[in-house]
């Protein structure tokens, strides 16, 4: 049975990570119930949670404290791509696509991967996403619309009408 006793100090520790570090809250909540007199079988019955789990955590606790609470870091090697993605984004921001020569008046995931991939080894849209998100930055596909210096139906009209003679009308000749 795992019933921990917690001294004055270190119930006020526990409490004070339990309201200021919202990712170990519910486990000091555990940590607190079980100084409390809870049970692991009670806690994981009011809590909905499973007994192991509990148990996990009440004995990461008495053996580490409240580094023991914390999640360990994810298995494998750390993201070290997306960090220089972030960086050279926030450099092509201060300007606009047609400050580096393309017709574009905005940034699109595919005019960045383009970007990107000229810099850097090749980036997948996923990652230019994810760094977007992470960055706060948002992105949707622009709007078709029609180019503030694009030329009016009559000017086009006009152009068509002095750069070609006009069409002869065929007419049908009947047997």
């Amino acid at each position: 049975m795992i019933r921990r006793v917690l001294s004055p100090a270190a119930q006020a520790r526990v409490e004070q990570a339990r309201r200021t570090q919202p990712q170990l809250a519910e486990r000091c909540h555990y940590v607190l119930r079980n100084a409390q007199g809870w049970s692991v079988p009670h806690l994981a019955q009011r809590l909905d949670r499973h007994e192991p789990t509990m148990r996990t955590w009440l004995k990461a606790y008495r053996a580490e404290g409240l580094a023991g609470l914390r999640n360990t870091p994810p298995p494998g090697r750390p993201a070290t791509k997306g960090q220089g993605v972030t960086q050279q984004i926030e450099q092509l921001f201060v300007h606009s696509p047609s400050h580096f020569g393309s017709i574009e008046e905005g940034w699109t995931v595919d005019l960045l991967r383009a970007d990107l991939a000229q810099h850097q080894e090749a980036v997948r849209d996923t990652t230019g996403r994810r760094q977007l998100r992470a960055g706060d930055w948002v992105y949707k596909r622009f709007a078709k619309t029609v180019p503030r210096h694009a030329p009016t139906a009559e000017k086009k009209k006009r152009g068509w009408q002095t750069w070609s003679p006009p069409l002869a009308r065929a007419t049908r000749t009947s047997r």
